[in-house]
């Protein structure tokens, strides 16, 4: 089994953020409001190319990934409404370029994400509600597609990965995906080629070409590529809310559900793409930049372990588990308590974490976010390691510690790259 490095390079990002942005962001009623809110198509389409999306400003979008952490922003070139948010050269009238304010705002982002070390992954549908020939005749739109995905690769410098969204419209279809996948190995060799496969078809691995298979809302799961020619990752998405475009709804994940599901996607060897919603000027609301920053105070504690650190086959027991990097064993303990006592906040503290098949000569153990010793005992014959989970001091809560376990030696341990 392959594992190639773009892959090994791409699970060391851990954290993407999932940016929608197109005219549907002029409603703030989410990006399936044409469809779901019944718009008039030509009016939508009027609309859109009489938005001059002047205020946007990518630098908003590169401040919300630093805030969280994020290594990787995925963003709208095209969504389901066939509104091009980058310059088709001449392909189609029907982008940005043929607005008020002229601006090639893929290009702008890009640059932006190039600039601040961040990568940039272009988000692109296979579906389209405006092109006619969609519908009318399918090959044809087929090497509109292809044209399409070839102006990006060509002309937008490095791009880090495409994610492909939409072939679930038309199951039965041939997409000519061969095809469509050759342009991008041709021209951007080393970006992640990523498909969607929908609500339905979570972590399916539909062509040889695919990097990285999608959990869309649903939990990432360790993945077995032992019958494939080489190793492929997945990646866990959903939105902060209930809509991946901007909408005028609170029904938020609390910050804690996002943190435990970004440690399990680690876990199973994949990435959290997290949507949040943006505003016509490319910034969010103080809300979802507020749940970013504390997910950046938890990735700042213990970004060592969270962005390298590799999944393997040491066991453990319920939400525990263990990370490797080289001789480097990382703990991840789940809600570890907080300190209190009867009259405030009583004591919510665990026993022990336990975990199995750790063969090694332990030199020290410290919690990552304090340096702290950590309270553990180790019985070399059994190959068992007994970590007693220290509870946050009052007045503080991460959801989560990790325990940096440095070997003199470590041996026998497999990782996901190895199964």
């Amino acid at each position: 089994m392959i594992v190639e490095k773009r892959i090994k390079d791409f699970y060391e990002k851990g954290l993407g953020l999932f940016i929608h942005y197109g005219p549907y962001v002029q409603y703030e009623h989410g990006e399936w409001a044409m469809k779901l809110r019944n718009m008039d198509p030509d009016l939508y389409e009027k609309k859109a190319l009489e938005c001059s999306y002047s205020s946007f400003c990518a630098e908003n979008l590169v401040k919300a990934a630093k805030a969280a952490g994020a290594r990787y922003l995925t963003f709208t070139a095209r969504h389901h409404d066939g509104f091009s948010m980058y310059d088709t050269r001449g392909l189609s009238e029907y982008d940005v370029m043929h607005t008020p304010g002229g601006r090639d705002i893929l290009k702008e982002w890009i640059d932006a994400c190039h600039a601040n070390d961040i990568l940039p992954f272009v988000y692109h549908t296979t579906l389209d509600w405006h092109h006619k020939d969609f519908e009318n005749n399918f090959k044809e739109y087929l090497k509109y597609l292809r044209q399409s995905v070839e102006i990006i690769c060509r002309n937008y410098g490095k791009i880090g990965g495409f994610w492909f969204d939409g072939n679930w419209s038309k199951p039965e279809e041939d997409w000519e995906l061969d095809e469509l996948y050759r342009i991008i190995r041709k021209y951007q060799p080393e970006a992640i080629i990523v498909n969607n496969t929908g609500l339905d078809e979570p972590g399916v691995f539909g062509h040889r070409e695919i990097d990285c298979v999608t959990f869309e809302q649903g939990q990432a799961e360790r993945l077995d590529c032992s019958d494939k020619e080489k190793y492929y990752m997945g990646e866990m998405c959903y939105p902060i809310n209930d809509h991946w475009g901007i909408a005028d709804d609170i029904n938020c994940k609390s910050v804690s559900q996002i943190l435990k599901s970004m440690l399990q996607a680690r876990n199973a060897g994949g990435n959290l793409l997290l949507g949040v919603g943006t505003k016509l000027d490319g910034s969010l609301s103080m809300m979802h930049m507020g749940f970013l920053e504390e997910l950046g105070k938890w990735t700042k504690e213990n970004g060592e372990a969270f962005y390298e650190a590799i999944p393997c086959d040491i066991g453990s027991f319920g939400q525990d588990y263990c990370l490797v990097s080289g001789d480097t064993l990382y703990a991840v303990i789940i809600d570890p308590g907080t300190w209190g006592d009867d009259c405030v906040l009583k004591t919510k503290a665990r026993t022990y974490s336990a975990f199995e098949n750790v063969d090694a000569e332990i030199k020290d153990i410290v919690w990552l976010d304090t340096g702290a010793a950590v309270d553990y005992s180790y019985d070399a014959q059994k190959k068992r390691l007994f970590i007693k989970p220290e509870p946050f001091q009052y007045g503080h809560g991460r959801i989560a510690r990790v325990a940096k376990i440095q070997c003199e030696k470590l041996q026998n341990v497999r990782t996901i790259y190895e199964s």
